[in-house]
């Protein structure tokens, strides 16, 4: 099976991180998310992919000229435009030669069983089923729910038209798709895969599914979910630290470090620091006595002092809300 990995978005929500590097190549416990999500789905049996680029285009490529053999299964498509989920997905219609393959965004982390939704989608033959991951109130995302036979009937954009009885679910950001879908998307123009190709579907009588999955997943759209994510992952890792530091970091043995931290190459921290529930890219300099909480410190940032809910990066500095 073929996937079509969405990484064309311009992370307007997480400048200024997204002045330095598309979104889908920021850094997560030190791996960029789309060498999680490649490699994640390739342990499923994904054959070849399919990126779609727009924003900071190299800095999603470099990652997979890195090893070329590897990634021999990684082809891209430009957009010069952006055409949203639907339209980047028709430009590249003749990739996908089977009749059916995944859509999955390129801002997310999961821990789910997605063959399980490959399988239910094989049996029932829909145009799409999405992978649906329960959410409570106060919603975060757009609320859905799936009557006894899985099937989507809206996708509500009020809160008040969400039913009280049965479960609401969140989108995840994987689908399994027919290649009949294409038949429903306008060629070389804008479009959005839920409100022109979805919502008109089930209108005309086609059937989109929504599968509900376990284990974990959020999106990494914002950066408190971003700082969030990278928390809930290292608090799962019961037997190891709850911190990532890699290669090539140099830490003075008096600075305290953790919990929920995440330290790149090249990155220095001098004696007496104190850091906590933070990110730090690639070659950050903190200097002696500097306390970092719930921060996230873009690739080359010296700094010196207390710093508390911010995003500091070499192109600007932000409250992390």
């Amino acid at each position: 099976m073929k996937a079509m990995v969405l990484a064309a978005g311009q992370g307007v929500r997480l400048r200024p991180l997204t002045l330095e590097r598309a979104k889908p190549a920021v850094p997560l416990l030190g791996k960029p998310l789309i060498l999680h999500i490649v490699e994640k789905l390739r342990r499923l049996g994904i054959d070849a992919f399919r990126i779609n680029l727009h924003t900071l285009p190299e800095t999603v490529k470099h990652l997979f000229k890195l090893d070329p053999a590897k990634n021999s299964d990684v082809s891209f498509s430009y957009e010069n435009q952006i055409l949203g989920t639907a339209g980047g997905l028709k430009v590249n219609e003749s990739f996908f030669t089977e009749d059916t393959f995944m859509m999955v965004n390129g801002d997310i982390f999961f821990e789910f069983d997605i063959n399980e939704v490959i399988d239910f989608h094989m049996k029932r033959r829909p145009l799409a089923t999405l992978a649906l991951y329960p959410q409570k109130p106060p919603y975060q995302h757009t609320p859905i729910q799936v009557d006894s036979n899985f099937k989507i009937h809206s996708f509500p954009r009020s809160l008040q038209i969400v039913q009280k009885t049965g479960r609401v679910f969140v989108f995840t950001g994987v689908a399994i798709l027919s290649s009949k879908i294409f038949n429903l998307i306008p060629p070389e123009t804008f479009s959005e895969i839920v409100t022109d190709v979805y919502e008109p579907s089930i209108a005309k009588g086609l059937t989109i599914c929504g599968y509900p999955v376990e284990g974990y997943w959020n999106d990494l759209g914002t950066p408190s979910r971003y700082l969030s994510t990278q928390k809930d992952i290292l608090a799962s890792c019961k037997r190891t630290p709850t911190l990532t530091v890699l290669d090539r970091v140099i830490i003075n043995k008096t600075s305290k470090i953790g919990p929920y931290v995440s330290i790149s190459p090249g990155s220095i921290i001098e004696d007496r620091c104190e850091i906590r529930d933070s990110i730090l890219w690639e070659d950050c300099h903190v200097r002696h006595g500097s306390r970092i909480q719930h921060c996230i410190i873009g690739q080359g940032v010296s700094l010196q002092g207390d710093f508390e809910n911010k995003i500091i990066t070499c192109n600007g500095a932000t409250i992390l809300e």
